[in-house]
């Protein structure tokens, strides 16, 4: 298999994400190299990676691999732009790594469902974040060579998108396809009345980040009586045990996805309104989350121009 059609069919579609995401959650600009062949012997973590393990037509990993200070000063911007508060850290601590993750996770999610959408023969595992040599180490195993492409992030540094490839099962990756998603989106309903300011509302994500910043944007807008949960098991326990008046919640969790969790929630509560944030615009998924009574859909990335008046429309404030 080619670089070109490497970088085409597999690479592209993370590159433009991470680009379209860095500057919806940053506001920074970047802008792509063309691909290269790597030396495996001279590969080199450089501080920081989110990695996916993929199978089927070719068996690799996609890396998304930051030197530490442009991880560093990435995740100061989307903290900054998701939660309005500044790190000064200069190392990756919690806060910065949890920034990083919810990018990482909305660039892999968008593109991988955009590829799997294709049918092109490649599935992906859930991505992994990498913080040393030692978190690496399996995925470099039987890496026969390595397709790179750098990205330059204006007044930051660079990024680089590695394609680590063990085997090709077969050549017969088409070429042709329009690698174009089109989000099959729920708007809110036109009618309703604003949720009141006293209500209950309850956000459900495995991201520390995006619950604090829904919980910020709901102060913003006078909403102060919140509660987390941070899985969708738990979401449904506490819609039994709180009963909120309104939720938001995520799709892709780490133990139970939110449509399940709001499969079990329909099972005793046909009324509260569900409004789900995903990264990926699987019509499957929206198809299943209507059927099943929810109030709305809302596509990340999330930032702090789009966030309050997607909210802002879903409460009719």
């Amino acid at each position: 298999m080619s670089v070109e059609t490497i970088h085409k069919i597999i690479l592209h579609p993370f590159i433009q994400e991470s680009l379209s995401s860095l500057k919806a959650m940053t506001g920074l600009e970047g802008r792509a190299d063309e691909a290269f062949i790597d030396n495996v012997e001279d590969f080199r973590f450089k501080g920081y990676a989110v990695c996916s393990d993929m199978k089927g037509n070719l068996d690799g990993v996609i890396l998304m691999h930051h030197y530490s200070e442009t991880a560093v000063a990435v995740g100061q911007a989307v903290q900054l732009s998701l939660v309005g508060e500044s790190n000064d850290s200069d190392t990756l601590n919690e806060d910065l790594v949890s920034a990083l993750e919810e990018w990482g996770n909305t660039i892999v999610g968008r593109a991988t469902h955009l590829l799997q959408k294709h049918n092109l023969g490649f599935e992906f595992a859930s991505p992994h974040v990498a913080l040393d040599l030692e978190d690496m180490t399996p995925y470099l195993k039987g890496v026969k060579q390595i397709v790179t492409v750098p990205v330059h992030v204006e007044g930051v540094g660079r990024y680089y998108f590695n394609l680590l490839v063990r085997e090709v099962q077969q050549d017969n990756v088409y070429t042709d396809v329009n690698l174009t998603s089109e989000a099959h989106i729920i708007p809110p309903p036109l009618n309703g009345v604003p949720v009141d300011k006293n209500a209950l509302i309850m956000t459900v994500d495995d991201s520390p980040m995006i619950r604090k910043a829904i919980v910020r944007l709901l102060a913003d807008m006078g909403y102060t009586n919140t509660i987390e949960a941070d899985d969708g098991a738990s979401a449904v326990e506490m819609m039994r045990s709180d009963k909120p008046d309104f939720v938001f919640m995520d799709v892709v969790m780490k133990q139970v996805n939110g449509d399940r969790a709001l499969e079990a929630i329909r099972s005793f509560d046909t009324q509260t309104p569900v409004v789900m944030l995903s990264s990926v615009t699987d019509s499957t998924v929206v198809d299943r989350c209507q059927q099943l009574g929810v109030h709305g859909f809302i596509f990340k990335p999330l930032n702090a121009e789009n966030s309050l008046e997607l909210l802002r429309s879903y409460l009719k404030v």
